[in-house]
């Protein structure tokens, strides 16, 4: 017999699930490293902290530096698809704004947790590695997207790579701007900035 298609509502069900199980993992990596110290916390710690077994753990996060992170292969996968399937014709830096405005500094972001998770990555010197790492491979894989929504043959032009350094350093610059106490909202911040790079900073 078929198998039936799962329903929308199902796999909507299934969705939120991962995502706040994720979640749930993010949170106990920054709790135990907050009050243990990197070098002490474990997965399986992480895992019995989020109520969740270690091998769920690593259906998630493939090392306690990405758990602390809060990076997952599947949130970046989700980004370059979404870059690529913008509308034909939108200026790079407009879907980049959208799609990384969305992923780096959403609406719906805990201003707390980004707080520890901050205070956290510049505490622990032993992170530095996975968090530069994870950046250059974010950036590689956005604009790498970016050459293929615009049809252009990988590494022929600098015009995507330094699009996208520009349009990831100024959403970074925001939220830093928010962190240290700037004034204005973050997600107005982000409209500013990007209208600045569209005009030419001077």
């Amino acid at each position: 017999m078929p198998t039936q298609p799962a329903s929308d509502d199902t796999c909507g069900l299934r969705e939120r699930k991962k995502r706040e199980t994720r979640r749930a993992l993010h949170h106990a990596a920054l709790d135990l490293v907050d009050a243990l110290g990197y070098a002490a916390v474990t997965t399986e710690a992480i895992a019995e902290r989020a109520g969740v077994s270690a091998r769920t753990f690593f259906n998630y996060f493939g090392s306690k530096e990405s758990a602390v992170l809060g990076v997952t292969g599947d949130q970046l996968a989700e980004t370059t698809a979404a870059i690529e399937a913008r509308p034909e014709g939108e200026p790079p830096l407009a879907s980049l704004r959208l799609v990384l405005g969305e992923l780096l500094a959403p609406a719906s972001a805990d201003r707390d947790l980004r707080a520890k998770r901050r205070r956290i990555l510049l505490a622990e010197p032993a992170l530095a590695p996975a968090l530069v790492g994870n950046n250059i491979r974010f950036e590689n894989a956005v604009t790498e997207a970016l050459e293929r929504r615009l049809g252009v043959r990988p590494g022929s032009s600098v015009e995507a790579r330094v699009t996208v350094a520009a349009a990831i350093g100024a959403v970074r610059a925001c939220i830093e701007h928010q962190q240290n106490g700037g004034s204005g909202r973050l997600e107005r911040n982000i409209e500013l900035a990007f209208e600045q790079l569209a005009a030419g900073l001077r």
